[in-house]
């Protein structure tokens, strides 16, 4: 097991987490978007509301996580493709990029852990952020591209159902044509 925490993933993933709980630790280093926030929102196909009403994929994404919180008594929540660009983001405790990298670092972490721990099909990972708090990030694929889920949640509250329940929801989002 020493080797799962020599793994530069979860070095990146404490880093990550320092700076989330305002603790001193060296910058982590967080992969480079070759696209704006803005522009890579519009291309992913989200944005704000556009005319005649038209609702777009990022608010009825954002909602989406709104609604899960709500239900799940969950704190925060954001949506992160696989390179770490932030689709959704509800109640962040830092800026939505950061979130979104530790998101991926975390979904990264989870992928050698599995394959360390010989499950091939392991989605999904929690750690501690103290005795009170939690975070729990659930892998999924969308038309075989990799998306991440992550909580922010009390340490008393059973996640999973609720969990599944939005990443249905948040799927049949994705898969709509946009």
């Amino acid at each position: 097991m020493s080797t799962l925490w020599d793994s530069s993933e979860i070095k990146e993933a404490a880093a990550l987490l320092n700076d989330l709980l305002g603790l001193p630790s060296k910058p982590p280093k967080l992969p480079k978007s070759k696209l704006r926030k803005k522009d890579a929102r519009k291309e992913a196909g989200v944005g704000k509301e556009g005319a005649g009403g038209i609702v777009y994929r990022a608010d009825r994404l954002e909602e989406a996580l709104v609604s899960m919180c709500s239900r799940g008594e969950f704190s925060g929540s954001v949506l992160a493709d696989d390179s770490g660009l932030p689709l959704a983001v509800y109640n962040s405790p830092v800026e939505d990029g950061i979130l979104a990298a530790f998101t991926s670092v975390l979904g990264k972490s989870l992928a050698e852990t599995g394959r360390l721990l010989d499950q091939p099909n392991a989605n999904n990972i929690s750690m501690d952020i103290n005795y009170m708090d939690k975070i729990v990030l659930r892998k999924f694929f969308v038309d075989e591209n990799p998306f991440f889920l992550m909580i922010i949640s009390p340490q008393h509250v059973d996640e999973r159902a609720e969990v599944e329940l939005s990443v249905n929801q948040i799927s049949a989002i994705l898969k709509e044509p946009g």
